[in-house]
């Protein structure tokens, strides 16, 4: 039953979606004044318009929102909201892409919250983290390099964090309501990985991440001064 509801709710975000791009490609009207051209939607037949959007909105809302239907709930919604944060712009030249979700008014205004202020969506869990470090620790001193790799230690222990993990929290850190994180922005922080560019997260200071190999014979990363409590073989970074 709730595969089914999920899979409903999908499907009638899909069609939305579909919609709404279509509509914004064809007319300079606002989405939610006006949504045409639905006929060419599979399954649907006749005008979309705002009051369609908002009773059915509703109606997810009220039949689906509960803990059990909260993780694809919010798939659903990402899917359905990214539809519209793909087609914002930059006012900057050369802005900051971990910061620009934050300062835009649009984007402020099309997601959710918890009480913390913080972003609501299936990266919740690690926004909240990386907001926490920010609060806890960077305001207080702490550097980056050494919340990202507290963060490995704790948060992989014996497993040992891959590179898209801490490209992630490093992401979020300092901007936990960045917009949602993709394959785009795995290039973000990684000259901190370069040794031709001396990269600070590989070398230097009191600590450093290093490769080891884990319990289940995988290659990770690991925090240099705590690896030594997680694997009997690692190697510095060349």
């Amino acid at each position: 039953m709730q595969r089914d509801q999920a899979h409903r709710t999908n499907e009638l975000l899909e069609r939305i979606a579909v919609a709404l791009e279509k509509n914004n490609k064809k007319e300079s009207i606002h989405p939610v004044d006006k949504l045409q051209g639905s006929n060419d939607i599979p399954g649907f037949e006749g005008t979309l318009d705002a009051l369609d959007v908002l009773t059915d909105i509703k109606t997810i809302t009220d039949d689906y929102a509960s803990k059990e239907n909260l993780k694809n709930m919010t798939e659903a919604r990402d899917y359905y909201k990214e539809k519209f944060e793909n087609t914002l712009t930059p006012t900057s030249d050369n802005p900051d892409p971990a910061g620009y979700g934050d300062c835009n008014p649009l984007l402020a205004s099309a997601y959710e919250t918890d009480l913390q202020g913080i972003r609501v969506d299936s990266d919740h869990d690690i926004r909240s983290t990386a907001a926490y470090y920010e609060k806890e620790e960077l305001d207080t001193g702490t550097t980056k390099k050494d919340c990202i790799l507290d963060y490995v230690t704790n948060e992989f222990g014996l497993h040992g964090a891959r590179y898209t993990d801490i490209i992630k929290f490093a992401y979020y850190l300092g901007t936990p309501n960045a917009p949602k994180y993709d394959n785009s922005n795995r290039g973000y922080y990684s000259c901190a990985f370069n040794v031709r560019l001396n990269g600070h997260l590989i070398q230097g200071g009191k600590d450093f991440l290093v490769k080891g190999i884990n319990k289940e014979g995988d290659e990770r990363y690991f925090a240099h001064s705590s690896v030594d409590n997680f694997t009997d073989y690692y190697k510095r970074i060349q």
